[in-house]
């Protein structure tokens, strides 16, 4: 794909053929997405069907053909090698009697080089650039009025083959003085080379993406009739034992059966080292394993985090959504705006008596130097160059719009549990003897609840069977022949059996803020006791301190006691449900707009809400709650890196569009007035394309890749100079 129009043309194509539903096709990624009747046709239908009219289309799974980038490289050399001799001819002979420096009289004792062999070398090398180099640019051409939506490349082809046809005319006239094969071959060479430059900047802004896209695997390998066979993955059954080895991706979330490995999670979480997994152990989809072998038993939901991630991201890449629809329909309406202008400019110019030449001049000028393809890639090249220093990053955009949201919040909400804290909980306190914590430790296991897990933790000494579990107040199971109880005070009561005031006694009041009261007992008394907490995440005090400064903070936590993360905090609501959480949200986005940071686990409604939405946790919890930025890990401070990044993208974006009406309100009333040559019409044009590929491409803020360095408060005014690029 070489112009921003191209999207159009493909979906027009698409949806033309029998089976296909939609076709969305995005020229930031060259990719289509493709919604297709499986009763009509196979996904292995639609390469063939869709590699019309010069698209090559491959499926995802597929390499892509190198030779593509060495034939556009080589097209480019062709052109400029040839351009460059016409040129010379050009400099030598006819541009110094235009400009009058030479007068045709003074040619005459080299009069069968200047008349004859030049002009038939010029028309001979223009001739194969028009026929070769200019292949690309007639070919889209010819599908547009195929599929009647007209693109810049039917400005480029009426302007190439109108300079080409009234030169050739000339030629075989004998005319020499009326030759316009310069303005044929410089457009050529100028938008040829444009273009390659321009492609390897897309392909380089959207790199990370298509890492996400790459590492998907569509297939899986399974034993099936004690035989090995690949499948792809939509046949694979839930349940099923998927083989995969070194250097191969993981096509499915699922639970390890057999071996470890080392895998690379760093596309999900962001982690920069191989982790170690093995028998039990959740391996995501779409990660790598980078030593050893495993064989994974697929969830039920067999479609990956990594299929989410990449689905997420593209429908924020191709979305048409606001800014991004208004700029795509400007660019589509441009070209026959265009075409009606220079059509309208050449006529009055040739009525009014100023000849054909200079009519026809001031309609190629104004039809070469009109530059859609510079508003088409304002916003997609910057959005894909934003994407992919957000990954880089370990950061996931998510939302379609998140590059229109508000750059300033006037309030900041903060989910307390898995965002302030890490939301593991460990045992701060033990007051037990050795046999109550062994036995605890073995009722605890046969529970999933959070607690449990951390009471479970303490020793491994013993075995527990027969659980009988009370949902949130604890279980009681049997530990060598000995019933045995590990819960709340409530579970106790429920039992009827005693726990002494001198346990009581160890747990003040004062002790057990942000904490839990377990106890463990058998023969119908407590024998120990236990304080479990949730952890801190390092550095919230830093950071809900900082945003304090800019904004007013609010905490909300569906625990119902205080947990000493009140302090730090403008407003606190405690208690609060999750189907709550969006009604406060909502109160406070009366006082301005609102940014909200939560664990995504259970805040999808909250989140949903606010202007702007930050989630931490596993890309496919998230995905399902929507929120507008993943941070996946726990680094709380990255939320600056995330806000700094956004602006810088909004500005970028904003760069592209005011230099796009900046140079078509410039250019092409200087074309129209006769001002612009079709020379340097097409070097404007060119040059307004590259100038928006730059500046998209260029790298952007750094932000906050150093937290890890040292604490954070040992860097607040770093943090302060974050916070300063967030909100400019």
């Amino acid at each position: 794909m070489h112009c921003s129009s191209c999207e159009v043309l493909i979906d027009h194509l698409g949806e033309r053929i029998d089976g296909i539903e939609e076709v969305a096709s995005s020229y930031a990624t060259s990719t289509a997405r493709v919604v297709y009747d499986p009763e009509k046709l196979t996904a292995d239908d639609l390469p063939g069907l869709l590699s019309v009219a010069g698209y090559q289309v491959s499926l995802r799974s597929e390499p892509r053909a190198v030779h593509d980038t060495d034939r556009a490289l080589f097209r480019v050399v062709t052109a400029t090698s040839l351009a460059a001799v016409v040129m010379m001819l050009y400099l030598a002979f006819y541009y110094p009697t235009h400009l009058g420096i030479v007068d045709y009289s003074e040619l005459e004792p080299v009069r069968w080089l200047a008349f004859g062999a030049a002009p038939l070398a010029i028309f001979v090398l223009t001739s194969i650039m028009v026929a070769y180099v200019g292949l690309p640019v007639f070919r889209g051409a010819w599908v547009g009025l195929r599929t009647g939506v007209l693109n810049m490349d039917n400005l480029l082809s009426i302007a190439v083959l109108a300079a080409y046809g009234y030169s050739t005319v000339q030629f075989f006239k004998g005319n020499v003085d009326e030759l316009y094969f310069d303005v044929a071959a410089a457009v050529l060479t100028v938008v040829t080379a444009g273009r390659y430059f321009e492609a390897a900047a897309r392909a380089t802004a959207s790199e990370e993406l298509e890492k996400l896209m790459d590492a998907w695997a569509p297939m899986a390998r399974v034993v099936r009739d004690g035989h090995e066979t690949t499948v792809p993955i939509e046949e694979l059954l839930p349940g099923e034992a998927v083989i995969i080895r070194a250097g191969e991706a993981i096509p499915v979330d699922g639970t390890i059966q057999n071996g470890n490995a080392a895998v690379d999670i760093s596309l999900l979480t962001g982690e920069p080292y191989p982790v170690r997994l093995g028998l039990g152990d959740q391996a995501q989809g779409g990660t790598i394993v980078v030593e050893g072998e495993i064989t994974q038993i697929a969830d039920a939901e067999t479609e990956s985090q990594m299929e989410a991630l990449t689905r997420i991201l593209w429908n924020v890449q191709s979305s048409s959504a606001g800014a991004r629809g208004l700029v795509d329909r400007i660019a589509r309406g441009f070209v026959p705006a265009v075409l009606i202008l220079a059509a309208s400019v050449s006529m009055w110019f040739f009525t009014s008596g100023s000849g054909l030449r200079e009519a026809m001049l001031v309609g190629l000028a104004t039809l070469i130097v009109s530059c859609p393809c510079t508003f088409g890639l304002a916003m997609p090249l910057a959005t894909a160059a934003g994407l992919s220093a957000a990954l880089k990053r370990g950061i996931i955009l998510t939302s379609s719009d998140i590059f229109e949201r508000p750059r300033e919040f006037d309030t900041v909400i903060f989910d307390k549990t898995g965002t302030l804290s890490t939301g593991d909980m460990t045992v701060t306190t033990s007051v037990a003897p050795p046999e109550a914590i062994a036995r605890a430790a073995a009722v605890e296991r046969l529970s999933s609840h959070p607690i449990a897990k951390a009471i479970s933790r303490l020793d491994q000494s013993l075995e527990a069977s027969d659980g009988e579990h009370h949902p949130g107040r604890g279980i009681v199971a049997s530990v060598n022949g000995l019933r045995v109880a590990v819960g709340s005070r409530t579970l106790f009561s429920i039992l009827g059996w005693e726990i002494p005031e001198s346990l009581c006694a160890k747990f003040p009041d004062a002790a057990t803020n942000g904490g839990v009261k377990s106890y463990v007992g058998w023969d119908s008394m407590a024998h120990g006791a236990f304080l479990t907490s949730d952890t801190e995440r390092e550095d919230w005090r830093d950071v809900v301190a900082l945003i304090g400064d800019n904004a007013k903070t609010v905490l909300l936590s569906g625990a119902e006691h205080p947990s000493g993360y009140e302090a730090a905090f403008d407003e606190v609501h405690l208690g609060v449900p999750p189907e709550a959480k969006a009604a406060i949200v909502r109160h406070c986005s009366k006082d301005g707009a609102v940014a909200m940071i939560g664990d995504g686990s259970n805040d999808a409604p909250a989140l949903a809400e606010a202007d702007l939405s930050i989630a931490f946790g596993a890309p496919t919890a998230l995905a399902a709650e929507a929120a507008d930025i993943i941070i996946p890990g726990e680094k709380l401070p990255k939320i600056f890196d995330a806000l700094s990044l956004v602006a810088a993208t909004q500005v970028r974006i904003r760069q592209n569009l005011g230099w796009a009406l900046l140079y078509n309100a410039t250019a092409i009333p200087l074309a129209l007035l006769g001002f612009l040559n079709p020379l340097f019409a097409a070097l404007a044009m060119s040059s307004s394309s590259l100038l928006v590929v730059w500046n998209s491409s260029r790298a952007l803020p750094k932000g906050a890749q150093n937290w890890t360095a040292a604490p954070l408060s040992s860097s607040n005014q770093n943090l302060r100079t974050r916070m300063k690029l967030a909100r400019e």
